[in-house]
């Protein structure tokens, strides 16, 4: 549970602006939701040894999907552990993949890599194992996992309605963006990852480049708010 309705987390995350692409990698992913029967149980399942996946108990019928990703130096399991009781009430789906280093493939070396196909490859699982409402899929992420989301979700736009980013700080895709729903928290007092770079450079990009973008600043540091939280995932996931 977040813990006096903020959650804080050490991240070693890459600071400011967009990393220049180095290599050929592609951050395009192949798996979509199937007709699959529910073989998914509820609580927490391993899927394939590099993502866990959370499903509520009175889920039933095509759901919500949240791709959650952790923070450099972070754990999937641990990350979505926080994220449970948001689940519970608002009913929706968790897949959290582990990244294949200490944090996301882009963070670390300029260009898409490793962790695109581990995501691929766990979402093919977990579509084949339980099924997902397609029209309410999104990504999200804290620190460097709120950059990777940014990146990979913004570039797979037939896979993912929208795009929650809590304390970014960069994204990969130039735009223009397929309208897709993005959003974005920042504290105002964040020393790893500047504010100024979410409320001057990043909105605006994404605002001119045709995403759907609501900007959230709240009075924080480096830190996940649970109302800027809630706030995020009903906004991208398309929940009341």
């Amino acid at each position: 549970m977040f813990s006096v309705g903020r959650l804080i987390i050490a991240s070693t995350a890459l600071l400011s602006a967009t990393p220049a692409l180095a290599g050929q990698d592609s951050p395009y992913l192949r798996a979509r939701p199937t007709s699959a029967a529910q073989h998914l149980p509820a609580g927490v399942s391993d899927i394939g040894g590099t993502a866990v996946a959370y499903r509520p108990a009175a889920a039933s019928g095509p759901m919500p999907l949240l791709v959650l990703l952790h923070p450099a130096g972070g754990n999937g399991r641990r990350f979505l552990e926080q994220f449970r009781p948001f689940a519970d009430r608002m009913g929706f789906i968790i897949l959290a993949p582990q990244s294949s280093a200490s944090t996301w493939d882009v963070a670390r070396r300029r260009h898409f890599g490793p962790d695109v196909q581990r995501i691929d490859a766990a979402l093919a699982q977990l579509f084949a194992s339980t099924p997902i409402d397609r029209s309410r899929i999104a990504i999200g992420g804290f620190s460097d996992g709120a950059s990777y989301a940014l990146s990979l979700g913004l570039a797979n736009p037939q896979l993912f309605r929208g795009v929650f980013a809590m304390s970014p700080g960069f994204v990969t895709e130039a735009g223009p963006y397929a309208g897709q729903r993005v959003f974005v928290a920042h504290g105002r007092r964040d020393s790893v990852l500047p504010f100024t770079f979410a409320e001057r450079d990043l909105v605006s990009k994404l605002d001119g480049g045709g995403a759907r973008v609501r900007f959230k600043p709240f009075e924080g540091g480096h830190e996940v708010d649970e109302a800027s939280l809630q706030e995020g995932l009903r906004f991208t996931l398309g929940l009341r």
